[in-house]
């Protein structure tokens, strides 16, 4: 992704996604993979007025800004 794209991010069955637009990556929040190799595992996302660190996991891009 990059910045600018129209993401939909969920919060699991019970809460409605919102709609929001990606930044960049949250280069402090990372994971590790087998290996050891670090793995960025957040992104920082615009929605309703305020910016979120969010879990990659929870992000589906929904339209690039090119």
């Amino acid at each position: 992704m990059k910045a600018g794209d129209l993401v939909k991010v969920t919060f699991g069955p019970y809460e409605k996604p919102v709609l929001g637009v990606f930044i960049r990556d949250d280069t402090v929040a990372i994971g590790r993979d087998p290996q050891g190799f670090p793995i960025i595992a957040r992104a920082y996302v615009l929605w309703e007025g305020q910016v979120y660190s969010t879990a990659l996991d929870q992000m589906e891009g929904i339209s690039e800004s090119r």
